[in-house]
């Protein structure tokens, strides 16, 4: 019994001892239920030269710090120089002996690293072959339990280029001027392929192809095409040339890779018996005892107990490592603004890009930039302002423009005060009457103001008639007309004079009677609502309504801007009557002088535009209700009758001038440092005149204005000279057929004079001279 007993308490000492061996705490502090060592390295890896990847044996187990990583690797896969040691790493290279046989290097290459750490980042060598290399991976525990695993890891020839030559028919040429465009790196990632661009290549990039035929857009793009080949310096790529929808390629970023790290240390901690052992639960692993003197004739024995000590330690790695994206490139054929031609011009890696379209003012625009610039430069944007150039046609119709309005598609309505004609310009900028031919234009005798409602539907205030007229599809009914008496003559206390005309967010319609200064509102039945009384403003001179449906109104004699509340109060908003106060930017719209506010708009973010004659500027005013000035001193804008936003698209500004016969476009731009522009102005008018073939001549001036010195100036010889002189000559000499019977006769008289020995000239007997 005795004998059992001992054996038993034996094989419990030894199960102590073993479990003190191999009592490993996890950083919870708990112990592990399991001792087994598991070595997992994951799958095998491909990439390409020269990218990084991650050999990761974080998936080895136990997971708790206490395995230490032996990584072998075949030659010539890690190299010495690319390895940053720590301080307890141990690395063991490949000599001579080893690689014998294989291929050489001049850099040390390793074999073996043994190391604390699970993961190890490694950049792959350049091959110029699909090549296979292994890697080894094993793991050991405090006690010497281990493990082990393997992957291989294929490595492929790097991509030399990130993007195809593919979208362009040029190859890339050797220019000083080249340079490089790198992506944006993010949080995320960081690119490591930069794309060429050929500062010499020009791409030609027509925008907004539908609003001509497809058949002008090639027949375009040829001529250009033609006239820059044949003239510029510059390599041209050929617009009409077969251009792939789309190609795929491979694109390498860096990624990275945040870890934590955990590594168990192991140590042993001596204490003495008088200190605080209770942070350890296992028994101690050794006892000592020592002599401490006490006094000179006293002595004491000091017990200390070695514990195990086990502490975890936590580290964040950031591993890098290369990620090589299959990334498809799309080219777009359908585009509308210079950004898109500038993407397409990365693609076709051409470092100029002259663009030109039927822009969203009816103009055929050609534009010229570096996409240099459009990558190293910030943007330029400011209001630019500029006289719509019309059409000999609309030109003609559109005399004494009064008022302008915009269809429900946003092109221009115009009043002309000519025919007293309601104009819809369209698309083409080619005027229309508003009013069928079989409808008498009687019924219309002043024409003062136009605004479209929500059914395509125009609404017009009849000046003299002190009527509204309501015009669709050609036809003209009456909203509303002031009540007269029996003889014509309006009735007192009735508005009158009916200018500004508006349509609230309902679609009822809002109109300025300038006859009393009040604002009425007018259902689609005609009922009638005062929304201003007369006299609370002196001299009204524009409306506008807000997004919300608020009215405000303008006065150019007290030289301020009113909100009109609900009860028909007014409110001063901008502007103020104070003799000392000066035009100001930048403050209060209260505190800023207006010299002479004709009329105001607002644009569909709310801001408030307010066109001032007297200094011949536009000012805004913000939502916070801050003023600035559009206009600077070299963009002025004199002499405006009405002012209007348009909301379609840009936000865009128009202002008649109804004496000098114009109209002022008030565009916001936004260009680079390169850009230059030219303009063909009303290429439909062209068209539907000549054709397409009526745009060659005005195309090259556009180019050659455009580009500038890229086009070298026409050299024109002394015979095309004299023969172009004779061709203007005769041209105006048949314009003018009196002129040119008075030159016929002066010549032959001259010549008689000359035979006839100086006598005096015979003239006619009733010549008037």
């Amino acid at each position: 019994m005795k004998i059992q007993q001992t054996s038993i308490y034996l094989l419990l000492i030894l199960l102590n001892i073993l479990n003190a061996q191999e009592m490993i705490y996890d950083e919870a502090n708990s112990k592990l239920k399991s001792r087994k060592v598991v070595c997992d390295l994951g799958g095998d890896i491909q990439g390409k030269s020269f990218s990084a990847v991650i050999l990761d044996g974080s998936r080895s187990q136990p997971s708790n710090g206490s395995l230490t990583y032996e990584w072998s690797f075949a030659p010539n896969l890690l190299f010495q120089d690319d390895y940053s040691f720590e301080q307890f790493d141990s690395m063991i290279p490949y000599t001579e002996a080893d690689i014998e046989g294989l291929e050489s290097s001049d850099r040390a290459s390793i074999k073996k690293i043994i190391t604390r750490n699970k993961f190890i980042e490694l950049d792959l060598p350049s091959v110029q072959e699909d090549s296979q290399f292994g890697v080894i991976l094993r793991v050991q525990n405090l006690v010497g339990s281990s493990d082990s695993d393997t992957l291989v890891i294929t490595v492929v020839p790097a991509t030399s280029e990130p993007i195809s030559d593919g979208f362009s028919d040029i190859p890339l040429s050797e220019n000083e001027n080249n340079f490089t465009v790198e992506e944006e790196s993010s949080a995320e990632r960081i690119p490591l392929t930069e794309t060429v661009i050929n500062a010499g290549h020009i791409t030609i990039q027509a925008i907004n192809k539908d609003r001509l035929n497809p058949m002008e857009v090639d027949i375009i793009n040829s001529f250009i095409y033609g006239f820059l080949t044949s003239n510029s310096t510059q390599q041209v790529l050929d617009p009409n040339r077969s251009i792939p929808s789309e190609i795929n390629v491979n694109k390498a970023y860096e990624r990275i890779r945040v870890e934590p790290d955990t590594v168990l240390l192991v140590s042993n901690d001596t204490l003495s018996s008088k200190e605080d052992l209770s942070m350890y639960m296992s028994s101690p692993l050794d006892t000592i005892l020592s002599e401490v003197e006490v006094d000179d004739s006293t002595k004491s024995i000091d017990t200390s107990f070695v514990y195990r000590k086990y502490e975890t330690v936590t580290s964040i790695d950031s591993l890098y490592y290369t990620e090589v994206v299959d990334t498809s490139l799309t080219y777009r054929f359908n585009c509308r603004s210079y950004d898109c031609a500038a993407e397409n011009a990365y693609l076709e890696r051409a470092g100029q890009v002259l663009t030109w379209g039927i822009n969203d003012y009816s103009q055929l625009e050609f534009h010229y930039f570096s996409l240099s610039d459009i990558y190293e430069n910030e943007p330029i944007s400011f209001w630019d302002s500029d006289t719509i150039v019309l059409s000999p046609f609309a030109d003609s119709i559109l005399r004494y423009p009064e008022s302008i309005g915009f269809d429900s598609d946003g092109s221009l309505v115009v009043v002309s005060g000519n025919g007293q004609t309601v104009n819809k310009l369209g698309r083409e900028m080619h005027p229309k009457n508003a009013i069928s031919k079989d409808v008498d234009q009687e019924d219309l005798y002043y024409p003062a103001g136009v605004c479209a409602g929500y059914l395509g539907e125009l609404y017009v205030t009849d000046q003299h008639g002190h009527s509204v007229k309501q015009l669709y599809e050609g036809n003209v009914t009456t909203l509303y007309s002031t009540p007269r008496n029996e003889d014509g003559i309006i009735l007192d206390d009735e508005p009158n004079t009916p200018t500004s005309i508006r349509v609230d967010p309902e679609g009822n319609v809002v109109v300025l009677f300038e006859g009393d200064g009040s604002v009425h509102q007018f259902d689609l039945r005609g009922s009638r609502t005062l929304l201003l009384p007369p006299g609370m403003i002196n001299k009204p001179s524009d409306i506008a309504l807000s997004s919300d449906g608020s009215l405000f109104v303008s006065s150019m004699d007290m030289g301020v801007v009113f909100r009109v509340a609900l009860d028909g109060s007014v409110i001063p908003i901008a502007g103020t009557q104070n003799a000392l106060a000066t035009a100001t930017d930048g403050v209060k719209a209260l505190e800023s002088y207006l010299g002479s506010p004709v009329s105001i708009d607002f644009d569909a973010l709310n801001r408030l535009y307010i066109a001032d004659n007297a200094f011949g500027s536009i000012r805004v005013v913000t939502t916070d209700g801050v003023i600035n000035t559009l206009t600077d001193n070299d963009n002025r804008v004199m002499d405006m009758a009405q002012l209007r936003v348009s909301n379609h698209g840009l936000t865009t500004l128009y202002a008649t001038h109804t004496l000098d016969h114009r109209l002022t476009r008030i565009q916001y731009k936004t260009i680079s440092n390169s850009s230059q522009f030219n303009y063909v102005h009303y290429p439909y008018y062209i068209i539907l005149k000549e054709g397409v073939y009526g745009l060659e001549e005005p195309i090259k001036a556009s180019i050659r204005s455009a580009l500038g010195d890229l086009i070298p100036k026409e050299k024109v010889s002394i015979f095309k000279k004299l023969s172009d002189r004779n061709r203007r000559i005769a041209a105006y000499l048949k314009s003018h057929p009196l002129l040119f019977g008075l030159l016929l006769i002066l010549l032959n008289q001259g010549a008689s004079a000359a035979l006839s020995d100086g006598g005096p000239i015979d003239l006619p007997p009733d010549f008037p001279f």
